[in-house]
C-alpha cells in the first residue's frame, strides 16, 4: 500500500520520503490534487472560528469567514474532498470547538457535522474530550468550558474498526480448584477521553498542540498497519508524528510554511528513536473512563 499519488505542479511538497509527505497550501486546493480512495484514516483539528493564525495576507485560511455559516462551508468544501479520498472502509476524525457570542454558545461543532452528513458521511461517535486543569478567563454568569468535541465519521456501515487494538489490557485471569475460572476480556474506552493539553511542551512554537494521545486511539482503532493517515491542517504535525510510530503512513497538509517547518523537524528527530519522549502510549497516559460501548 503505497502512499498518496500527488500532481507537484499544483501543491508545493515540503518534505517527502517514503512513508510521510508534507505538502503547503489550502486544504481545500491540495486535496482536489489527492487520488480517489487514497486515504484511510483522517485526524485532524482545524483552525477555529475566528481564531486565525496569521499564515499570511495571500491565503485566505480557513477560520477568518465573517459569518458562522461561511466557516462551516468551508469546512464542508473539506469534507467533501476528504469524502473522496477516503477509502470506503476509511474514517474521518474531526476535533472541534465551540464559541461563545453575545453570552450564546453558537453550536459549532454540531453545525459542522451536520453538514458533513448532508454530504454523505454517517456519524459513528461522539467523543467528549475532557481537558483536566484546563481553566479559561471564567465568565460570571455560565460554566467554565473544559472540553471539546471529536466526531468520528465514516462512509460506510462496514467501515474498518479493530476494536482488540484499543482495549484496556485485560483482567489477571482468577484461578480456581480445576483450572481457570475466568479470564476476563479488555473493556473498551466509552466516548470522553480525560487527555491533558500539551500548549507547554513545545515553548518555541507558537502554535497549540494536538495531544497525541487524542489521535492515537483513532489511529490504532481505524487505520490498519501500513495504511495512510491524513491531517488536512497538520499544524504542529502531531497526526502525522502518532501515525509514523504507529507503523502507518502519513500525509500532512498546512497553509503554513513555518508549521511545516517545524513538522518536518519533529518528524526527523522521531526518525532516529522509536518513540516521542513528550507523551507514552495510549493506554499508559491517558485516564479514560470505560465501560460498554454505547
Amino acid at each position: 500500500m503505497g502512499l498518496t499519488v500527488i500532481t507537484f505542479d499544483v501543491v508545493s511538497s515540503v518534505f517527502a520520503n517514503r512513508d510521510c509527505r508534507l505538502l503547503l497550501g489550502d486544504a481545500r486546493g491540495v486535496l482536489r490534487t489527492l487520488v480517489d480512495d487514497c486515504v484511510d484514516c483522517t485526524v485532524t483539528s482545524p483552525p477555529y472560528y475566528s481564531g486565525r493564525r496569521h499564515v499570511g495576507d495571500t491565503i485566505h485560511e480557513i477560520g477568518i469567514e465573517k459569518t458562522l455559516e461561511e466557516y462551516v462551508d468551508a469546512l464542508a468544501s473539506v469534507g467533501r474532498e476528504l469524502y473522496r479520498v477516503t477509502r470506503p472502509t476509511g474514517s474521518y476524525w474531526l476535533n472541534l470547538d465551540d464559541k461563545c457570542e453575545r453570552k450564546e454558545w453558537l453550536g459549532i461543532p454540531w453545525r459542522v457535522a451536520f453538514a458533513m452528513r448532508e454530504i454523505g458521511w454517517k456519524i459513528r461517535s461522539e467523543v467528549i474530550w475532557h481537558k483536566p486543569d484546563h481553566v479559561p478567563n471564567a465568565a460570571k454568569d455560565r460554566l467554565t468550558p473544559a472540553h471539546e468535541l471529536l466526531f468520528h465519521f465514516v462512509k460506510r456501515k462496514d467501515a474498518y474498526y479493530d476494536m482488540d487494538a484499543i482495549r484496556k489490557p485485560p483482567s489477571p485471569p482468577i484461578w480456581g480448584t480445576n483450572g481457570v475460572v475466568k479470564a476476563p476480556g479488555g473493556s473498551v474506552p466509552t466516548d470522553v477521553w480525560t487527555i491533558q493539553m500539551e500548549d507547554s511542551n513545545f515553548p518555541e512554537n507558537p502554535y497549540a498542540v494536538f495531544p497525541e494521545a487524542l489521535v492515537e486511539l483513532p489511529i490504532r482503532a481505524t487505520c490498519p498497519r501500513g495504511g495512510t493517515v491524513l491531517d488536512p491542517f497538520v499544524g504542529s504535525g502531531t497526526t502525522a508524528v502518532v501515525a509514523l510510530r504507529l507503523g502507518r503512513k502519513a500525509v500532512g497538509i498546512d497553509a503554513s510554511a513555518d508549521c511545516l517547518a517545524f513538522t518536518k523537524k519533529r518528524i526527523l528527530e522521531f526518525s532516529g528513536q522509536p518513540a516521542t519522549p513528550r507523551q507514552a502510549p495510549f493506554n499508559r497516559a491517558v485516564k479514560v473512563s470505560h465501560g460498554r460501548m454505547r
